[in-house]
């Protein structure tokens, strides 16, 4: 499976937790699909370290897009990474307001990076 396939599998999956209850693993599961678009839009990335993949998707950005839009792409690349951390390790419980929120920021990000990251931002699906 591909990690754009992976990706789309995911976000759905965290439409679908939203929906029964599963906060956390929606959140969880809307980060992970925004990371596998990233480390498949990134040609050569070498690292799977979060802030690392950050700083890439950094560089990237800013070489096609402008340093403005790429410093609020990481931010909110790193704020969505440390809400995964808390709904995977932290004692933090999500409401689905929040994890509606995160979704919807998620898929946001997601579609913003492609349309910068591609020629014609029409990688996506969904």
């Amino acid at each position: 499976m591909s990690k754009l396939l992976k990706a789309e599998v995911l976000l759905e999956e965290a439409r679908m937790d939203v929906e029964h209850g599963s906060y956390n693993k929606a959140v969880s599961a809307s980060y992970f699909s925004l990371r596998l678009t990233v480390e498949h839009l990134i040609r050569g990335l070498m690292t799977t370290k979060d802030d690392k993949i950050a700083n890439a998707l950094y560089r990237e950005m800013k070489r096609k897009c402008g340093e403005e839009r790429a410093k609020r792409v990481k931010e909110t690349y790193l704020f969505l990474y440390n809400e995964r951390k808390k709904a995977d390790h932290r004692p933090h419980l999500f409401t689905k307001e929040e994890a509606r929120r995160i979704l919807e920021i998620s898929e946001s990000l997601r579609r913003e990076i492609v349309e910068c990251l591609t020629e014609k931002g029409d990688l996506l699906t969904g």
